[in-house]
């Protein structure tokens, strides 16, 4: 068993986008591990790296997608000292999430930080702002098969049992420099909330909330380092 807490955050809206899509803003149903690295940098209000971190888990669920107009208005400052001009207006279809709520699994010393969290908590953009409904202490059981859904599994869960997932190559996490750069990419496939997929062959890499029954991937800090084809270790 893996002593944990569990921490359910929830909001109105939540959008991720999608990176290859520029005109039309898709959203992703599930977000990516860079943007949990976010998530907990704001709480702890300071930058977050993975090395920090033994590991994390959650899943992801929300009610339903929409999409909305949304303005993007360009601006240019021709010189340090002069004011910034108006210079277009473009408008864009963005697909959102509705009601999204977040399962975060973490360390029990994570506690102390979201019961209060340092800047504000997002689940994507600045108007997706989120509160946190509970935390609680729960154990954690290591399965090696079990449904999941609302996830993100790394390419060699999804090739070595053949689940039907939407890929896509995702950064893990950032840097901490000021110009951000993607410590490292890794090809996921999304398993939304709604269509849920079977495991069979996972050893090492999932779960069980033993009070809720729900099943999750657990990244270790190696893992979101440096990567593998095969879990680098396991729950004992």
């Amino acid at each position: 068993m893996l002593e944990a807490v569990r921490i359910i955050l929830t909001a109105y809206t939540a959008s991720f986008r999608v990176p290859p899509f520029v005109g039309h803003q898709l959203t992703l149903p599930v977000p990516p591990l860079s943007t949990i690295y976010g998530l907990l940098s704001a709480a702890a209000g300071r930058w977050i790296v993975p090395q920090e971190l033994d590991w994390l888990a959650y899943r992801f669920e929300y009610e339903s997608k929409a999409t909305d107009l949304e303005a993007i208005l360009t601006v240019e400052r021709p010189k340090p000292h002069e004011s910034p001009r108006f210079v277009t207006r473009n408008v864009l279809q963005r697909e959102f999430l509705l009601s999204p709520r977040l399962y975060l699994y973490l360390p029990p010393e994570w506690e102390a930080v979201f019961l209060r969290p340092r800047y504000t908590l997002l689940l994507g953009r600045t108007q997706d702002v989120a509160g946190v409904e509970s935390i609680q202490r729960v154990l954690l059981k290591p399965v090696s098969e079990g449904e999941v859904s609302g996830v993100l599994l790394p390419w060699e869960l999804i090739s070595q049992n053949n689940v039907t997932a939407w890929l896509h190559s995702l950064p893990v996490a950032f840097t901490d420099e000021p110009q951000r750069q993607p410590l490292r990419k890794h090809i996921f496939g999304v398993v939304d909330c709604h269509q849920p997929s079977r495991l069979q062959r996972a050893d090492g890499w999932l779960i069980r909330d033993t009070e809720k029954g729900t099943i999750a991937p657990i990244y270790r800090k190696e893992w979101v380092l440096h990567g593998a084809e095969e879990p680098v270790s396991q729950i004992r």
